[in-house]
């Protein structure tokens, strides 16, 4: 049989298939495996931070976080995590954000200007400080304290 018979594109072989006597089978064949493996590419390319993509992530959330003030709902670290998710930049199910306790908020005349968060992504070792000025306020019940935020980050643990 040449291609220039009349096969169907389709054929049954137990289930149906596509027909390789077929040009348009062999293009739905040929596409399909493109397809399948395009799709491998991109979803290994958004599983995982780059350094870059967390860098970027970091340093625009901060940017974001002190352009206008911010009610603080369920604290700074949750609002970190909102502000990095919203820059679109890697999967924040990867996110890591840990508070750090450099002891200045220890004793009763010692009172901490900032609080210290860690930003990292699991399987990677590039970790940012960001540290948010004032501390986060205490919550009272029934009131969301809003708060005008000064964000630094710097590379590296706090």
């Amino acid at each position: 049989m040449t291609w220039g018979d009349h096969e169907p594109v389709f054929v049954r072989k137990g289930r149906w298939v596509y027909n390789t006597r077929n040009p348009v089978g062999s293009v739905l064949t040929i596409a399909a495996a493109v397809g399948l493996v395009g799709f491998y590419l991109y979803v290994s390319d958004t599983g995982q931070w780059s350094e870059s993509e967390l860098r970027d992530a970091v340093h625009e959330a901060a940017r974001e976080l002190e352009a206008q003030p911010q009610r603080v709902y369920f604290g700074y670290d949750s609002m970190i995590r909102d502000a990095i998710e919203a820059t679109d930049e890697g999967p924040v199910s990867d996110l890591v954000i840990r508070a750090t306790d450099d002891g200045h908020g220890s004793g009763a005349a010692s009172i901490p200007t900032e609080d210290s968060f860690e930003v990292s992504a699991a399987h990677m070792s590039e970790t940012f400080c960001m540290r948010l000025s004032p501390p986060e306020p205490p919550r009272a019940l029934g009131k969301t304290p809003t708060v005008s935020l000064t964000v630094q980050v710097s590379r590296g643990d706090c």
